[in-house]
This record gives structure tokens, sequence and C-alpha cells, in this order.
């Protein structure tokens, strides 16, 4: 008789039904999906599938984190590439690391938000980092360029984020990161409840990064040599 399948744990089960979720959306076709599509002009073959498991691998790695640091959407020059939130290729995917690229340019991406997000977390286990849209927003027409994400793309994400917190980090408590994710996490809810938000910090970009990683500090407890 074929051996019985190996039983996954409840929060692997749980990671792989988040991705499946996030390879299975229909979008907006201003909308990429990051875990699902390979765009030939920017991608090297299969950067979907390395992008999903750079995701896997960060997640299994953050199982009770105290805190979730929530954006609006992956950056062309950060998450677009990497797959997961605040992050970018030229940070992340370091020889010998267990993140792969999925750019086809010769020089990795640097993001200026994701350095300044990594910056402050260092190799923080008890912070995650999610966005209220987990796929890429971009202008029509101009795929590497970042978008505000609509209302509708909006709700398509904060399906996902309730799946996020109700199965994967129920007792994380969420921190917006700008404004546009402090406006969509007060129409969240989770199990019919509103999201506790702990803090709310402002977006490093466009002139923001000081007061960022000064509140990022202040709800981290980290000091200025961390």
């Amino acid at each position: 008789m074929p051996d019985a399948p190996v039983q996954q744990k409840p929060f692997e089960e749980g990671i792989e039904k988040l991705i499946a979720r996030l390879r299975r959306a229909e979008l907006p076709a201003h909308v990429f999906n990051i875990y699902k599509s390979d765009d030939a002009a920017s991608d090297v073959r299969g950067g979907a599938a390395k992008r999903r498991e750079n995701l896997r691998r960060y997640i299994k790695a953050i199982r009770e984190p105290r805190f979730a640091l929530i954006g609006i959407a992956p950056g062309w020059r950060g998450a677009r590439f990497t797959g997961v939130p605040f992050t970018d290729e030229d940070r992340l995917c370091l020889p010998g690391s267990c993140y792969d690229r999925t750019g086809k340019r010769e020089r990795p991406y640097r993001e200026a938000t994701a350095g300044a997000v990594m910056d402050l977390l260092g190799a923080r286990s008890d912070v995650i980092c999610w966005n209220i849209v987990p796929w890429h927003p971009h202008k029509p027409g101009e795929p590497l360029s970042n978008a505000d994400p609509d209302s509708e793309t909006i709700g398509y994400g904060l399906e996902v984020l309730e799946f996020f917190f109700s199965r994967l980090y129920p007792n994380t408590q969420a921190v917006a990161v700008g404004n546009l994710a402090a406006e969509a996490l007060a129409s969240l809810r989770v199990n019919g409840q509103s999201v506790s938000v702990a803090a709310h910090l402002r977006h490093p970009a466009h002139g923001g990064v000081n007061e960022f990683r000064a509140q990022g500090r202040d709800l981290l407890g980290a000091s200025e040599d961390e």
C-alpha cells in the first residue's frame, strides 16, 4: 500500500492556503499578480514560483510575532521582485541566502522604503511585514511603476489580510505604515471584530524616513545602536 500523505501542521497548512489565495486572485489589468505571473521583459524564468517560495520561507521563519507592520502595496523596486513585503533584492537576496532574485536585470533592485524597514527590524523575529494589497498596482501600461490601489483592489487585499490575521497570526497586533494603510485597516474586520491597531507610523518615503525610524524605535524598544 502507498504511504499515507504526510499531514501538515496547522501553521504550515495556513501558509499554503494563504499562498494559494494570492496566486489564484483575479485582479484588474493594472495590478500585477507577482505570485502567479512572470513578465517576460523583467522576470527571470519561473520568477513567480521563486517569489512564492521566498514568501513561504519568510512566513515560516516568523511564527509568533508581536507586531505586523502593514503597508499599502509592494513597490516595483522592492517586494515586486522579492515577493516579501518591505524587502528588496539587494538586501534580501544575498549570495548564499535562502531567498532568490527574480529580476532579469544584472544588478539587484534596491528600494529606499525597504532599506528603512529592514534597517529598523534587523534580524528580529517578533515582527512580520505585510501589505493591504499584496500584489503590485502600477500605472496602466507602465509595469515598472507604482500606483495607489483602487477601492476594488483594496477590497481583495483585505480579504487576504483577514485570513492572514485569523488563520496565521490571531494574537499579532497591526501597525499601520502610512496613511493609506491606516485608512484601509480601519475597515478591516476579523471574525466580525475591528482589528486593534497598536500604532500608526509615518511612511518612510517622501521625507519621512527619520520620523519613521524614531517612531519604530519607540514602538519596538530599539536603541539608536541597534
